[in-house]
């Protein structure tokens, strides 16, 4: 039998409560989320345990990480893994939430959602660049521009479309927050 899975993610910058309630619904079967994987997760076997997994967007120097990691450990929170700025832990499902407020998720948004809009404006502007390039020349490079063309494009829609995601969340959070 083997000691390891992979679990596809629905996409975090839509779906991440749904990830973190799948992870969750793994573990009490006895499958704990190990690291992250290109677009997914690597799970390991063991006992099955009940936990909350939640996940925190937060860019930090080497010489920040213990004390971050410390500070989540006095509200219950274990670290799991980390993937760049994204670093996912797990508590008993009584633990309060990481981000229990609308305020503090918009925080959390806000700091995913720079470098999520730089590389979708980057990869907007590469495009269009190429599309006008690609519309107005002719010969070998008009050729070129077509095959930059259609890999920025192939690019540019996710990039666009998790942004746009994370600006859905944003509102959302806004809504909330204007209602109390």
């Amino acid at each position: 039998m083997l000691d390891k899975r992979y679990m596809i993610s629905d996409g975090l910058a839509f779906f991440e409560e749904r990830d973190m309630k799948k992870l969750s619904k793994k573990a009490a079967k006895g499958w704990h989320l190990k690291r992250f994987r290109f677009a997914g997760y690597e799970l390991e076997k063991g006992d099955s345990e009940e936990v909350i997994y939640n996940i925190d967007y937060r860019k930090l120097r080497a010489t920040e990480e213990e004390e971050y990691f410390e500070l989540f450990a006095y509200g219950g929170w274990t670290h799991v893994c980390s993937s760049t700025d994204m670093h996912i832990f797990k508590a008993a499902p009584c633990t309060t939430p990481i981000y229990s407020d609308a305020e503090s998720s918009l925080d959390k948004l806000n700091r995913l959602a720079k470098p999520v809009n730089l590389v979708a404006s980057v990869a907007l502007a590469i495009t269009i660049f190429l599309w006008i390039f690609m519309t107005f020349t002719s010969g070998t490079i008009q050729y070129i521009a077509q095959q930059g063309f259609t890999y920025s494009f192939i690019f540019t829609v996710p990039a666009v479309m998790t942004s746009c995601g994370v600006y859905y969340h944003m509102w959302k959070n806004l809504r909330l927050r204007s209602k109390y």
